[in-house]
């Protein structure tokens, strides 16, 4: 448990982030483990190129994913269900039915892009990973999320993960099953849709699809920045795969994806805790006090947590490819060595960006992932053709810092001041001890060297006082 704020509404919802964030979190960080080893198995399986093709296939699909979701796991839906819980039953057909609509388009559209346009195999696979959309579009993921109740989600999330994943290592043995691949996650995304949707229709909820114009009047103009917005991010974190395929290949892009992989796994963490904070934010928008206190909290909490994992990806980066990718995938480590710095940055900036959502300041957003979209194209051409993948690397973690300094000072604008340095000195001494020992020690077995690590920092913040026992509870103090 963790003793925080002495006002007991921002006591108790910080309680409750935390609960949702347990749910929320231990459920994604054992799908993406799952998921994680499926990635490995393929990169190993398939080699460079034809892992290349897969990453290739699902950076565009991504795309077309946030238009399918028509910004309600974005936050927006959550936002909704949040703020007013009882409109539920008046808004949820309406959305479902667009999502699906849309999805069943986008995924008819690239079905055709993908088998006339495209070189195959890789128009093919593109192809297949579109079917994944229809999944997206029948999700309820953000009803749950609006609703607090993030347990279902995590739970539903990791069968589908599973049944991904076996089916993954029981019908790919090769470059020639490449096919199989999309196929499996799509299997594994409907089963997660399906039981999601399945829970609600037991629970009494009428999903009957309709259009209702009011809804749709109502909550799509609103999400259409978070849409447009997410878009541009997506660029930012996507587009140097895209312009490594053109400017060096499917091995390139294979090299690169195998280190983002990495950084997206914990990046995705710090997105399930960003999400179980906005319907909190949210519900606190009224009392400025109480939502300021659990802002910093999480702001000095998620500093804490994602710094040393910064440092000692930075030091460990070459070991970690090698034991969990395989020597053939030791470019990976000088492109992870720059990419792990994207984790706290990012984070950062998600914390900041769901305040502004909490505020309905959808806009600031899209203007804000626009500038910081465009400076990337600019990076990447720039950095990419003299530079290859360390370039990539430096021009996604430059746009990163640019876009969480910009989203705290959005969300300064808006009265949620930045915590004072005071929240983050201790994090901070304590990763400096860290990365010292590491550098002296330099231990040759990884799980040796990640194991110091955690101990060390943690020695550092009981010394530094942000860790107590007091009373058979471990006291967080940032």
């Amino acid at each position: 448990m963790l003793e925080l704020e002495p006002d007991l509404e921002v006591k108790r919802a910080e309680r409750l982030v935390a609960r949702n964030f347990l749910a929320l979190g231990t459920g994604e960080l054992f799908a993406r483990l799952v998921a994680f080893a499926a990635t490995i198995y393929l990169a190993r399986t398939l080699g460079a190129e034809y892992y290349g093709m897969i990453g290739f296939a699902t950076a565009v699909v991504l795309y077309l994913s946030r238009l399918a979701d028509a910004g309600m796991d974005l936050g927006v839906g959550v936002n909704v269900v949040a703020a007013d819980p009882a409109r539920l039953s008046k808004v949820a057909p309406t959305l479902l039915t667009i999502r699906v609509l849309v999805a069943a388009l986008l995924s008819g559209a690239l079905a055709v892009v993908g088998l006339t346009v495209f070189p195959q195999p890789d128009g093919a696979v593109l192809a297949l990973y579109g079917l994944t959309l229809l999944a997206v579009g029948a999700s309820s993921r953000w009803i749950y999320l609006g609703l607090e109740q993030a347990s279902r989600v995590a739970a539903v999330r990791t069968g589908g993960e599973l049944l991904m994943a076996l089916l993954v290592f029981f019908l790919v043995r090769g470059p020639a099953d490449i096919g199989r691949a999309p196929l499996a996650q799509f299997a594994g995304d409907a089963l997660a849709a399906l039981l999601l949707l399945g829970e609600l229709l037991r629970r009494g909820y009428r999903l009957r699809p309709r259009l209702d114009s009011a809804v749709v009047r109502g909550i799509l103009p609103r999400a259409a920045p978070m849409v447009a917005a997410s878009i541009l991010g997506l660029m930012i974190y996507n587009s140097d795969l895209v312009f490594l395929r053109f400017m060096e290949g499917t091995a390139s892009v294979g090299y690169y994806a195998a280190a983002y992989t990495l950084v997206s796994f914990l990046s995705n963490i710090g997105i399930a805790y960003a999400l179980s904070l906005l319907p909190t934010l949210t519900r606190l928008h009224g009392t400025r006090d109480q939502q300021q206190r659990l802002y910093h909290t999480a702001v000095a909490h998620v500093f804490a947590a994602t710094l040393p994992v910064a440092l000692g990806g930075t030091v460990l980066a070459g070991g970690i490819i090698a034991l969990v990718f395989g020597g053939a995938y030791l470019d990976s480590g000088v492109a992870l060595r720059v990419l792990v710095w994207a984790i706290p940055a990012s984070v950062l900036r998600d914390i900041a960006i769901v305040a502004l959502m909490a505020a309905g300041r959808e806009r600031r957003i899209l203007e804000l992932t626009a500038g910081a979209a465009a400076l990337n194209l600019v990076l990447n051409l720039l950095l990419i053709p003299r530079f290859s993948l360390t370039g990539a690397a430096v021009a996604t973690v430059a746009t990163e810092v640019v876009r969480m300094v910009a989203a705290l000072v959005l969300a300064r604008a808006e009265g949620l001041r930045t915590p004072g340095l005071h929240r983050f000195w201790k994090a901070t001494l304590a990763g400096a001890a860290m990365t010292l020992v590491l550098l002296l020690l330099r231990p040759t077995a990884l799980w040796v060297a990640i194991s110091v690590s955690a101990l060390v920092f943690a020695l550092g913040l009981t010394l530094t006082g942000a860790l107590r026992l007091r009373g058979g509870r471990i006291c967080v103090s940032l």
